[in-house]
């Protein structure tokens, strides 16, 4: 009867052991960053594509952005003397982050030179203190592309 109570106290302990899962990272968008790669993920894309309803993506390589987290707010700044050349104001809200990868989803509303706002839905699929990752998806003739953007800490 003894050995029945131990087990039973033994039974009731192990299942009353709380799990502890895996919670997703938090993801902070601050601080100064440099756009250092923007590419195709899928192969045979184009050279060219507008991004962000502004300027092309060659345009946005080496272009400075700053995310102030208090605000939800901050800039990017194109750098090419041949593109639209000039700081563009943005605001950011995040949305979720995957509970199996751990990628963070924002809405990134931008405002081009000519005024224009609109929304862009970016992946975060990676961001560590030194270098963020995007997934942007775009659409050219109703085909849908990945555009990867890497960032390096300014």
């Amino acid at each position: 009867m003894k050995k029945i109570a131990t087990l039973l106290i033994i039974l009731l302990v192990v299942s009353c052991k709380t799990v502890k899962t895996k919670s997703a990272p938090t993801f902070n968008l601050s601080d100064d960053w440099l756009l250092t790669k923007v590419s195709f993920i899928e192969p045979d894309s184009y050279d060219k594509i507008i991004l962000f309803n502004d300027a092309t993506n060659q345009c946005f390589k080496d272009s400075r952005w700053h995310f102030n987290p208090t605000s939800k707010d901050g800039t990017y700044a194109i750098n090419d003397l041949y593109c639209t050349y000039g700081k563009r104001n943005l605001s950011f809200r995040f949305l979720k982050t995957e509970e199996k990868t751990g990628y963070a989803h924002i809405v990134l509303n931008t405002k081009n030179k000519k005024g224009l706002s609109n929304n862009y839905r970016i992946k975060i699929t990676e961001l560590t203190n030194t270098s963020m990752q995007w997934h942007y998806v775009v659409y050219v003739k109703n085909k849908r592309y990945t555009i990867n953007m890497q960032f390096e800490k300014a």
